[in-house]
């Protein structure tokens, strides 16, 4: 089971980005390419802490550890993606594997559901809205997305808009921080886990 960021470990910067999945085939006599993409995209980022006081050293540094390296995962959350504006009890209606297109019911009726760059969350896998979309009379929407849903997803499933997260691991199984005789700081890599 995914661990939660306590709220009072925040890092003073993020670099977030998605890895994709495709690959290149290049013509040794005419160097042309053709390009296959696969689902299985995932984002990655590396969360810096600078100015760790003694008590925010102890808490990040025992996060960590509770992670046990590679192992244990977390709910990272967007920070910079939050909403503040309800417009419904939004599920999952279809999402089939391989499908760049979600299919959400229980939204307010005739409103605008999301926006370009809104984030979304399903089951710990966290998506990006490509196109703004809005829910018809039923409460219904189409929601284009950032990257090819890896499994069909089951119909009923609550999608988190709120406050949406992704499930996140370590990199790698070794971490370290920097100390100093007042604060402390460290920069860590995660990538969304599956």
């Amino acid at each position: 089971m995914a661990l939660t960021l306590p709220a009072s470990i925040r890092p003073s910067e993020m670099t977030w980005g998605l890895v994709n999945n495709s690959r290149a085939f290049t013509s040794t006599l005419s160097n042309a390419q053709q390009i296959v993409g696969q689902p299985g995209a995932y984002w990655q980022c590396t969360l810096t802490f600078d100015l760790l006081t003694r008590i925010r050293e102890r808490e990040l540094s025992a996060f960590l550890g509770k992670l046990d390296g590679m192992f244990g995962t977390f709910n990272l959350p967007a920070f910079t993606r939050r909403r503040t504006n309800n417009v419904g009890a939004l599920k999952v209606a279809a999402g089939n594997a391989q499908a760049r297109t979600i299919s959400i019911s229980g939204a307010t009726a005739n409103t605008t559901l999301f926006s370009v760059g809104d984030y979304l969350t399903v089951a710990g896998e966290m998506f990006e809205v490509v196109d703004a979309a809005s829910s018809n009379a039923q409460g219904l929407a189409t929601v284009t997305v950032n990257k090819r849903i890896r499994r069909t997803m089951t119909a009923g499933t609550a999608i988190e808009y709120l406050n949406p997260y992704s499930e996140m691991r370590m990199t790698q199984d070794t971490w370290a921080m920097t100390v100093k005789p007042v604060i402390a700081n460290g920069s860590y890599q995660f990538r969304e886990a599956f």
